[in-house]
Parts: structure tokens; C-alpha cells; sequence
């Protein structure tokens, strides 16, 4: 038996599948997260599943360990050396408002040990990268002393134009090197070379902020794994989509920062090839939240606009993911106004909704899906977890009566704030960037994410939903088709007049030898697949737009072309375009791939599980208690229409087809669900 396995550990559920390359069979489940042992969560599934750690041949890891430190705030403390005079970037920050008129917001607090920790170096570098004024040693070596003194558990550098020239910052990492010992250090030219100080501050500090919790993670990890058999490399997944190996990993953590819902944007790529469909939403909600993305003609869309939260950037390549606080274990609640809330707090795993019988004592979305019989007791997580739906009855009768409401209409309530909480985020990256939902499918997974697809659908118009194979792990099916992949960036300002076409093909050179020789470093021994950019913006505007450039020598022909492709996407995304306008190039992109070996999912119903239908009451707003048909989905015969009510469970997740819906196996395995209507 050789094993192909990719575990994706969420706040709430940690999910596990593994492919047999031999027998060519999957094993997929999902088992409960451990937030104060997250690695134990991992070896549990391998004894859940009763894979032989020896087996494993390749094993991808998607992880929120990073994630929650950020939005928790359990990282390190971290000492910030600038240069001086710009001691209070991450303080100041930008001039931007999350309420333009709202007078009691704050700008949130840094994730630097506090001001005290913020040290400026005597040192100058001028806006062409030239030395203005050298690094002071000794400078240097007295405020390591000053850092040691206040406790720093790790040191983010982030000089003044080291973008480009590296110089100082590597005089100044040795010089902490030397002082310190072997405390993390995170350097702004290797985490983020690009310009706009603060953007570029920011991510190396919480690079350094996440850097020793990483490194513990990994290092308890590979013990873990190596109780069970596995003495393997394995990799992570990066927020770009990409695998890296986990010691790399762990000194570059700021890059997993989105590591889990990678995995089921990656898988959906897969999807929509399998299926043809070119432009297709998708929403994963989990247990502690939901996070919608974008496939349009086929592919999945990059940023670096990344925010830890409003007002706190990150500028790393991610998958444009939008994440919000509505999972199934988010919380109902009555706030000052006496309005009924659904989220963003969640339950956890521990204790989790009340029908976890863990002592959870709040409502959750779960607990309502449970009084509205939308879920089956007896068969939660295949069946290895009983839900009490008394907790569930009593925890809603007793919010209840705080609204006077009856449980059944609070909890169809709770239902539909979480749908359109989660439809308002598809709104976010959809209509708020030019993209009518009517013209998309909604592609939805995660264990909660079927059962509320139809209704988020219906709300948006959106006239197709397709449920996955294995929709319950689908972003641990992404962490077995990731490829090795690096991007790297070079900043250096030009203008559309005064371009120097051998520079940038000579930096282009540069980048996409340093992208090429990490993927090795990585393990890769392959011929990498190599995709470059230029970011580009009008002069005078704030924010550029990623040009993709043809192959070949970047001459002075190819640029001209980019600069057109440019005028085009301006275009189309804001209706004009600005002829014979100055454009500026920004900074340039690699993006460097290794494919790995592709792997082919099966049909989940070729499992062989035909269980029989049965029949019971559900409860649809508008049509109160219908006796509905409930049947698993192995049983679902190929081109055959099955109208609604209709609940379709499966391990890991309930598809919820509601009246007026009809739902049909495609012959790949994907459930696709319709309305009568057409919508």
C-alpha cells in the first residue's frame, strides 16, 4: 500500500483524505480538531482511518495555526528594528477609516511588543538603493542589547529602501545574529521586497510574530507523525496555493497564513475542468467560518492584499479568499438593540454547539439546523457522533423566550441570518468587483456548506449549484493536487516613456533563477512551469493591477504589449481606459510551478454504499413541516432527477435540495443542483 494523504485541521474539524496510488481507492473522514494539541488531532486521524504512517509517500498539511495566532493574538513578542526616524510606521499607519464617520473606531493595535520595541538604526539608503549613510555597528549591537533587555522573542528588520538593496538589512541580521543568539529573525527584503513602508513593516513583523510558533508546531508535528510511522518530508500549504516543505514553513510563516481554504480553492480549479464550467462562486463553511472565492474562465484569482485585519496588511501572495464568522458552530445571540445575531463567535470544538453534549450551553447554526430537521442525530460524521437534539430544543427554547419566538421559527431564523451573512460575502467578491452572480455557479463543500448552498443560492439568483465529491474534506482534496510553487518579486519603478526593456529582462533573469532554485530546495527536481507579471497603474493612481507578459525575451515589442493588455483590463474592469496616458511599472513577478503527479478522484458513489431512502419532517419557512425524502449518496443513480424536499447525506456533510430544487449526479460525481424555474 502507498499512501497519498492531505490532512486539513480547521478550528472546529480536522479532515483527513487519502489516496491508496496502488488500489486506487480514497479513504476521506473527519475527526474533531484539538485546538490545545493540534498535532494530536492529525495522528487521530491516521488511527481513524487506519492508514500505516509507514505507507505515506507524500503528505500535504493545511493548517490555521497561523491564522489564529494572528486573529487571537497568541503570537510572540516581537522587537522592530527601522531605521531611524521611522520608529512609529506601525503606529501611524495609513490615514484610511473602516467608517469614515465613525468617531469612536480605533486603529488596531500592532502586532509589535509595543512602541518601547520599535528601534531605529542610524543608517540611510537613498531612493535608488544607493548608500547615503552606512550601518552603525555599534548602534546596531546597543539596541540588540535593549531588545534582549525587554524580552523579544523574535526581531523583524525592515530598513528604509532595502528593497533594493539588501545590503543593510543583511549587515544588521548578522549583527542581531551575533547578539542575540539564535532568536527568529525576519527580514523585510526576503518576506516582502516591495514598496510602501508600511505594507512592507507590517508583514515582517508578522512574520517574525507567528515565526517561533510555527517552528514549535512543525517540530511537535513531526513527532507526532513519526508515532504513527511517518519519518517522511511533508509539505505545507502556502496561502498562494502552492506546497512548501515544512521546515521552509516554518521559517517563512507569514506565507500559510492562508493555508486551509487554499485547499478547496485549488480543488475547485480541478472541478471546473472536470465539469466545464468556466465561472464558478464558491462557499466553504466549516464549523467556525465560512470563506467565499472566485473562479473566472477557469482560474483562480491572486492577490497581496491580504489584511490580518482592518487596517493590518500583509503583503503576501494569497488566493483572493473573503472569510467571515458563519460556521456551523457560530453563536446566535441578542445584541443591545434587541436584534437577533448570527456570529462571528464561534463554539469551537471545545465545547462546541450544544448538541455536542460537551457543555456547550449557547445556540449555535448547528443546533438550528438540527430542530429544523436538517440534520440526522444518528448519523453526524458517518456516524461516529451522536447529536442531542434536547441540548439543541433547550439552548434555542431559552433564547427563545428572550425574543418570544417558539424554537422551530428561532431557529429558521438563526438559518437565514447565516445565509444571508454568507451571500453578502459572495456580494464582496463578486458584484462589488463587476461580476454578475447570475452569470456563475455555486460551487459549495465543507461540512456545513451543502446543506445552506441552495437557499445562498436563491437569494443571489444564482441559477446552478454543484455539490463536489467528498464536499465534507474538499479542501483536503486540494492539499493532494497542490503543486510546488514560489512566487517572487522584484520592485523597481518605471514609466511607460522612459522603460529600460534589457533591465528588466536582465531582473526577470534573476528572479526566475531564484524561484527555480527554492523549488529545488523544496524538493522539486522536475522542469518548473514559469508565468511572469508586471504590476502596473496610471500615473498618479494608488493601486496597480497585475499584466501578465508573454513568453520570451522581455524586449521592448513584448512590453508594448503588456502596457496594451493593460489599457484592456483597465477597461473592462472600470469601463475606461486613458489613451496616451503615462503608465507606471511597478514591480515585476515569477511565478514559478512544479507540477506533482496527478491524482485522480474517484466517484464517491462507485463506494458501493447504497443505503435506502427514508423519510422525515423538515421545516421550510413558508411551508412549515414537510415530510421530506432522505437518501445517501452512494445511492444516487446517474441521470436520474430527484426533485426536492430532498436531504442527501453522505459522510461529512448533508445536501439539502429544498421544494422547488431538483438535484442529478453529473458523470463525474459532482451533484448539481436546479431550479424549476430556471434560477
Amino acid at each position: 500500500m502507498r499512501l497519498q494523504v492531505g490532512i486539513d485541521t480547521g478550528g472546529t474539524f480536522t479532515d483527513l483524505i487519502a489516496l491508496d496510488t496502488e488500489r486506487g481507492t480514497l479513504t476521506a473522514l473527519k475527526t474533531s480538531s484539538r485546538p490545545d494539541a493540534p498535532g494530536r488531532a492529525i495522528t487521530t486521524a491516521f488511527d481513524d482511518g487506519n492508514l500505516d504512517g509507514d505507507s505515506v509517500e507524500r503528505f500535504t498539511h493545511g493548517t490555521t495555526v497561523g491564522t489564529n495566532a494572528l486573529i487571537e493574538r497568541t503570537g510572540c513578542k516581537v522587537g522592530l528594528l527601522t531605521t531611524k526616524g521611522l520608529e512609529d510606521t506601525p503606529y501611524i499607519q495609513r490615514i484610511n477609516r473602516k467608517v469614515l464617520y465613525d468617531l469612536t473606531w480605533t486603529k488596531p493595535e500592532p502586532l509589535v511588543g509595543g512602541r518601547r520595541m520599535c528601534l531605529g538604526v542610524d543608517e540611510r539608503l537613498t531612493a535608488a538603493g544607493d548608500v547615503l549613510r552606512p550601518v552603525a555597528e555599534d548602534d546596531v549591537r546597543a539596541l540588540c542589547a535593549e531588545l534582549r533587555a525587554q524580552g523579544a522573542e523574535a526581531v523583524a528588520i525592515c530598513l528604509l529602501f532595502a528593497y533594493l538593496n539588501t545590503g543593510h538589512e543583511e549587515a544588521v541580521r548578522r549583527i542581531v545574529a551575533e547578539e542575540l543568539g539564535d532568536i527568529p529573525v525576519s527580514v523585510s527584503h526576503e518576506v516582502a521586497p516591495i514598496w510602501r513602508e508600511y505594507e512592507r513593516a507590517n508583514t515582517t513583523i508578522a512574520d517574525a510574530y507567528l515565526k517561533p510558533l510555527l517552528r514549535r508546531y512543525v517540530m511537535s508535528l513531526d513527532e507526532e507523525l513519526r508515532r504513527v510511522g511517518m519519518c517522511r518530508t511533508w509539505t505545507i500549504m502556502k496561502s498562494n496555493g502552492g506546497a512548501m516543505l515544512s521546515d521552509a514553513a516554518a521559517e517563512a510563516p507569514v506565507q500559510t497564513i492562508m493555508s486551509g481554504p487554499a485547499g478547496g480553492m485549488i480543488a475547485t480549479e480541478r472541478i471546473a475542468v472536470i465539469e466545464g464550467i468556466a465561472d464558478i462562486l464558491t462557499l466553504d463553511m466549516g464549523g467556525t467560518s465560512a470563506d467565499v472565492g472566485l473562479i473566472v474562465d477557469g482560474h483562480q484569482r491572486h492577490t497581496t492584499e491580504y489584511e490580518i485585519e482592518w487596517g493590518l496588511p500583509a503583503a503576501v501572495p494569497v488566493i483572493d479568499v473573503k472569510s467571515i464568522g458563519a460556521g456551523g458552530g457560530s453563536i446566535a445571540w441578542v445584541d443591545r438593540g434587541g436584534f437577533l445575531r448570527v456570529g462571528p463567535t464561534s463554539a469551537g470544538a471545545q465545547p462546541g454547539p450544544a448538541c455536542y453534549g460537551r457543555g456547550g450551553d449557547k445556540p449555535t447554526v448547528t443546533d438550528a439546523n438540527l430542530v429544523l430537521g436538517r440534520l440526522d442525530p444518528g448519523f453526524f460524521l458517518g456516524g461516529r457522533m451522536r447529536l442531542d437534539a434536547e441540548r439543541s430544543h433547550a439552548v434555542l427554547d431559552r433564547l427563545g423566550d428572550e425574543l418570544e419566538m417558539d424554537a422551530t421559527e428561532l431557529a429558521a431564523s438563526i438559518v437565514e441570518i447565516a445565509n444571508e451573512n454568507m451571500a453578502n460575502a459572495i456580494k464582496m467578491v463578486s458584484l462589488e468587483r463587476g461580476h454578475d452572480p447570475r452569470r456563475f455557479s455555486l460551487l459549495a463543500f465543507g461540512g456545513a456548506g451543502p446543506l445552506h448552498a441552495a437557499a445562498v443560492a436563491r437569494s443571489l439568483d444564482i441559477p446552478r449549484v454543484v455539490i463536489p465529491p467528498f464536499p465534507g474534506v474538499f479542501s483536503a482534496v486540494g492539499l493532494l493536487l497542490a503543486d510546488l510553487r514560489v512566487d517572487k518579486v522584484w520592485t523597481q519603478a518605471f514609466r511607460s516613456t522612459d522603460v529600460d526593456a534589457p533591465e528588466v529582462h536582465r531582473q526577470f533573469e534573476r528572479i526566475t533563477a531564484r524561484a527555480v532554485d527554492e523549488l529545488h530546495q523544496e524538493g522539486f527536481s522536475g522542469s518548473a512551469e514559469i508565468a511572469r507579471a508586471i504590476n502596473m497603474r496610471y500615473l498618479g493612481q494608488n493601486y496597480e493591477h497585475e499584466v501578465p507578459l508573454d513568453d520570451g525575451e522581455v524586449s521592448a515589442a513584448a512590453l508594448e504589449r503588456a502596457l496594451a493588455r493593460f489599457a484592456e483590463m483597465h477597461r473592462q474592469r472600470y469601463g475606461y481606459a486613458i489613451d496616451g496616458e503615462t503608465i507606471e511599472l511597478v514591480s515585476f513577478k515569477v511565478t514559478a510551478i512544479g507540477r506533482r503527479g496527478r491524482v485522480e478522484l474517484s466517484d464517491p458513489a462507485a463506494s458501493g454504499n447504497h443505503q435506502g431512502s427514508s423519510k422525515r419532517d423538515v421545516f421550510f419557512r413558508g411551508h412549515g413541516w414537510i415530510e421530506t425524502t432522505v437518501i445517501h449518496r452512494g445511492g444516487l443513480s446517474p441521470d436520474t432527477d430527484y426533485e426536492g424536499p430532498l436531504l442527501v447525506q453522505e459522510d461529512g456533510s448533508t445536501t439539502l435540495v429544498p421544494p422547488g430544487m431538483t438535484a442529478r449526479r453529473s458523470p463525474h460525481g459532482s451533484m448539481i443542483l436546479t431550479s424549476e424555474d430556471g434560477r
